[in-house]
């Protein structure tokens, strides 16, 4: 099989969750290089598509510039606003001018108007949170399979996870203009996860499917304790200000 067809059919083999993809990964004495070879491929091909379809969408909508004007033009015929004025003064409108125009610079963002910036720069960043995830949660899966019996290696287990980079490929419809894929990549990815766990490691489906979560549950817990270590943190500080 060639360079170029081998990952191709092992992601889409993975993706249907064949025994095999899974199998050969795990017989693959450079499983770790080919799977982060196929992260990186599955990624930078995402990227570029979501980047094609963010310029498609962000050329087929007004400006954002003019719809920010448009609005802003609108305050300023309100009752409200122009009440404010008169009791405040000018220093209203320059205040309020600042914050519109902050907002401006992060809510469009955050509800997801295109940026072909950010679009572009997911190129980079797209690969790396992909290998970190995968990364973090190989090393936890496989701690947690080989103390519920598993008999895979390190390598075998980042092996056979790196094959759950497969329904990322499902995120190439995002290159539809305004077409948003939903929560089944997460499903998907948490399926093939475990078919890699299960055939790496021999392990029963029951101990295949506490290592594939067990992970998760570790992440959150940590989450948890992150955001109250924050909290006690914070506190004493907002109070004694």
């Amino acid at each position: 099989m060639t360079t170029v067809a081998r990952p191709l059919s092992l992601l889409w083999r993975a993706l249907w969750l064949q025994p095999s993809a899974y199998e050969e990964m795990r017989e693959d004495d450079a499983s770790v290089v080919e799977g982060l070879f196929l992260i990186v491929l599955v990624a930078v091909v995402i990227a570029v598509s979501n980047l094609a379809g963010t310029v498609v969408e962000w050329a087929s909508i007004p400006h954002m510039a003019d719809i920010k004007e448009v609005i802003y033009r609108n305050y300023e015929q309100m009752s409200w606003f122009q009440m404010l004025q008169r009791e405040i003064g000018p220093s209203f409108t320059e205040q309020f001018r600042r914050w519109y125009d902050l907002g401006w610079q992060i809510f469009p963002r955050l509800f997801g108007a295109p940026d072909p910036g950010s679009a572009a720069l997911g190129i980079i960043t797209k690969p790396l949170m992909l290998i970190i995830g995968w990364l973090v949660y190989g090393v936890l899966a496989h701690g947690g399979a080989r103390l519920l019996g598993g008999e895979g290696t390190l390598s075998q287990t980042l092996g056979v996870t790196a094959l759950a980079v497969a329904p990322q490929v499902i995120h190439l419809a995002d290159a539809v203009p305004f077409l948003a894929v939903g929560g089944v990549v997460g499903t998907w990815t948490l399926i093939c996860r475990y078919m890699g766990l299960r055939i790496a490691h021999e392990l029963t489906w029951s101990r295949a499917l506490v290592a594939t979560l067990l992970p998760l549950v570790i992440l959150w817990l940590l989450g948890i304790l992150l955001i109250a270590v924050a909290a006690l943190v914070a506190f004493p500080l907002i109070m004694g200000g």
